[in-house]
């Protein structure tokens, strides 16, 4: 498998996919997710991280702020990988030994299809694969939604200046 992308035909329940499909990975929702026959509970805070449990254990861990971070260590079992924001809107995933091993963008639909490419054919583990790609495409949505608030509070600003503008 060379990446893995996400069939987001059921919105809250995404399905991530093995490249194009049609082999399904793991089914998720807000709060939970369904990876290799466990489940998954999630829990998502933008400003703080992320974490995947099963059974009361940790499985994947984000361990800094999803919106604003550009270094966000990951911990899935005894395996850390740190995801690097290298440029823009590109993030590389690096292993514990700093190697590249998958990579990222929110261009191009990227939050959308949120496709989380691996350097070649990856050896990982199906968790590892599938609390990456959780992770990478909780920060594309966190990244997203900062951009959209930041869009929204500049428009209210204009549209107030130009209110006070018109009855003065």
């Amino acid at each position: 498998m060379h990446y893995v992308s996400w069939d987001r035909t059921q919105r809250d329940a995404p399905k991530l996919l093995a490249e194009a499909g049609p082999e399904i990975l793991g089914e998720f929702t807000h709060e939970s997710a369904t990876v290799g026959g466990q489940q998954w509970d999630l829990l998502v805070a933008p400003e703080s991280g992320a974490v995947a449990t099963c059974n009361g254990e940790k499985v994947v861990e984000a361990t800094a702020s999803l919106a604003r971070a550009k270094e966000i260590p990951v911990h899935i079992g005894e395996r850390s990988y740190v995801l690097v924001n290298e440029w823009g809107k590109n993030w590389v995933v690096n292993d514990a030994a700093g190697e590249k091993v998958a990579q990222f963008t929110q261009d191009h639909n990227g939050v959308r299809k949120a496709i989380l490419e691996f350097e070649g054919e990856t050896t990982l583990p199906a968790t590892d694969v599938a609390g990456l790609a959780w992770v990478s495409r909780e920060v594309l949505e966190a990244k997203k939604l900062g951009i959209s608030n930041a869009l929204i509070g500049t428009l209210l600003l204009f549209s107030g200046i130009i209110v006070l503008v018109m009855f003065l």
